[in-house]
């Protein structure tokens, strides 16, 4: 080989990455034909087979398995090159793409990232309001606030803190229905809930609760909250905000949720992700300090 073209090698990464034609495209916002292309082109360049096909996609050889770590590790370190070449001037105006939860992202970080906005004019935010886990590896996002520890030896993370999750009512059902005492009275009232989470508390499936109003959406979960539907759970800081919730329980906590910014290693340095991780985690955790 003459010379390296990384658009051939970014296509071999995220082949091994996806697992198919088709989600290597998705991944580098191109054609499943071009990555086709750019694959065949890499494997006529070193003379080395490096996928066979099968019925579930690509399945990598034995050549490419011992390539991939090498390449997927040169390319984040173009791509972190890149990265500081464009940031290099404060005056430039420069996107950073923040990834959390739909919850987090409607209700936490809008007042964070206003306070940062107007710190930084030069700096454009994209929020990308998921409840999916964005692949910071593939560049999806450069700023993830997740509610996981990292697992990835690629990725950077750092616990910002915790909030309890606790249930409350609106004002307005607790008039009509009252309030429960204990447990076994909150199986008398309607439940707001998202069954998946509700599997995850033993103490109220052993009640045989199951939701009224069932929801796998927690901006859902939190809008039928504030109709009065009936009980659910909430974070407190959330609820806090919102004078017509009303605690139900109080000293019964059914879950807690840690907060985690995260990022890539190679992205720890650069300036305009180090001051946003920085401002993103302050007000992080002055949010969990509010539930203390």
């Amino acid at each position: 080989m003459d010379q390296i073209d990384w658009h051939l090698w970014r296509s071999f990464a995220a082949a091994c990455r996806a697992g198919s034609l088709s989600g290597a495209a998705r991944a580098l916002g191109t054609t499943q034909p071009t990555v086709s292309r750019q694959i065949a082109q890499l494997e006529a360049m070193i003379g080395q087979t490096l996928f066979t096909r099968s019925k579930s996609g690509l399945v990598p050889t034995a050549h490419a398995t011992a390539l991939m770590p090498i390449a997927a590790s040169m390319i984040d370190q173009v791509n972190t090159l890149e990265r500081l070449a464009k940031s290099a001037s404060a005056a430039e105006t420069t996107t950073l793409t923040i990834t959390a939860s739909q919850i987090t992202g409607t209700m936490v970080l809008p007042s964070i990232l206003a306070a940062f906005l107007d710190d930084h004019p030069t700096t454009r935010i994209a929020l990308s309001l998921t409840d999916a886990v964005e692949n910071i590896l593939e560049r999806k996002a450069d700023v993830a606030v997740r509610h996981t520890e990292p697992t990835q030896q690629e990725l950077w993370g750092r616990k910002i803190g915790t909030v309890p999750i606790k249930l409350y009512a609106h004002r307005d059902y607790v008039q009509r229905h009252g309030i429960p005492h204990d447990l076994t009275e909150l199986s008398r009232h309607r439940l707001i809930a998202s069954s998946a989470h509700l599997r995850r508390l033993p103490e109220l499936t052993a009640l045989g609760q199951r939701p009224a109003l069932d929801c796998s959406d927690d901006v859902g979960l939190l809008a039928a909250l504030r109709a009065g539907v009936g009980i659910g759970y909430c974070q407190t800081p959330i609820a806090q905000d919102n004078p017509d919730l009303v605690p139900v329980l109080p000293d019964y906590i059914p879950a807690s949720l840690p907060f985690w910014i995260v990022t890539h290693r190679d992205l720890r340095n650069v300036l305009n992700v180090r001051d946003v991780m920085r401002h993103v985690g302050e007000g992080l955790s002055a949010y969990c300090r509010r539930s203390l």
